[in-house]
């Protein structure tokens, strides 16, 4: 792995730290902003389970941001 990688892996951590303090339209947005340029990174294909496991939190957070603009 990338230290890029990591990095991104780590800063996804703490945005999901502070969505869980604080919700907002617009963390739950950039939270899925960085996992849509996890799952396009290179360093994605070395990891099976993760990139499965990216997808799905992908799309839940893809929908909740897009849930919570119409509530």
């Amino acid at each position: 792995m990338s230290n890029e990688f990591t990095y991104m892996e780590s800063w996804l951590a703490m945005l999901l730290t502070t969505y869980n303090n604080n919700p907002s339209t617009g963390l739950a947005k950039t939270i899925n902003f960085y996992l849509n340029k996890i799952l396009h990174h290179d360093d994605i294909s070395f990891c099976g389970e993760k990139q499965c496991e990216y997808l799905a939190m992908k799309r839940f957070w893809q929908w909740h941001a897009r849930h919570n603009e119409a509530g």
